[in-house]
């Protein structure tokens, strides 16, 4: 840890206690070219080296190389008389992004499927969440319900259900179609590219032009 980086915003553990065989999740996306890994990717340790880490996951062919990562803390400030935002950087953490994963929350759980899982839903606070929690098993023969679910916490939001039953009775046109695409396209681009570095560099050229 480098400089001010408050413990409430430490992506994992400041210190790791892994081993051969533990299941572990990814904590960030891999920021390299290869896009090994993505956040709340789930794998299990199957080599741990002296600055490297080897984690299989069940859809992958191959092994993935883990190294540690640095995050960031950026702090951003308006200059008052340009109006120019500026970026700088108060603090790093440094450390292999991943976290034990034996359990994990059904928010974390998004995006994620499983062989197997046994699932508490039954305090189900937000809408939506135990869709999102039954979806995550491939099969009724993987899940087990740790208790039953309450009709209290299967929870619709109604503004989701009537912006459902609008979209139904007013399809778009084939031209907003075609336009939301390209902004489709557009964010997929943009998801391609970390322009972090970038914008830290840009701000600092633009205090020392300033001074």
């Amino acid at each position: 840890i480098e400089g001010d980086y408050p413990q409430h915003n430490y992506p994992t553990a400041e210190k790791l206690t892994l081993k051969k065989g533990a299941q572990v999740m990814f904590m960030r996306n891999d920021s390299s070219a290869e896009k090994l890994y993505f956040n709340g990717k789930i794998g299990k340790i199957v080599h741990i080296e002296k600055q490297r880490i080897s984690v299989k996951c069940s859809e992958d062919e191959t092994e993935i190389p883990v190294e540690p990562v640095t995050w960031e803390n950026i702090k951003y400030t308006l200059d008052a008389e340009t109006k120019e935002i500026t970026a700088e950087v108060i603090g790093r953490f440094t450390q292999y992004p991943l976290r034990l994963a034996w359990a994990i929350t059904i928010h974390k759980s998004q995006g994620l499927t499983f062989e197997r899982a046994i699932i508490d839903a039954n305090a189900a606070f937000a809408h939506g969440q135990v869709y999102v929690a039954l979806s995550r098993c491939k099969s009724f023969e993987g899940m087990v319900l740790m208790t039953p679910i309450a009709q209290s916490a299967v929870k619709t939001d109604a503004a989701v259900a009537e912006f459902a039953a609008h979209a139904g009775k007013n399809p778009p046109t084939l031209e907003q179609l075609n336009s939301a695409k390209v902004l489709y396209q557009q964010d997929l681009l943009l998801e391609c590219f970390d322009f972090q570095s970038l914008a830290v560099s840009l701000g600092k050229l633009s205090g020392l032009l300033r001074n």
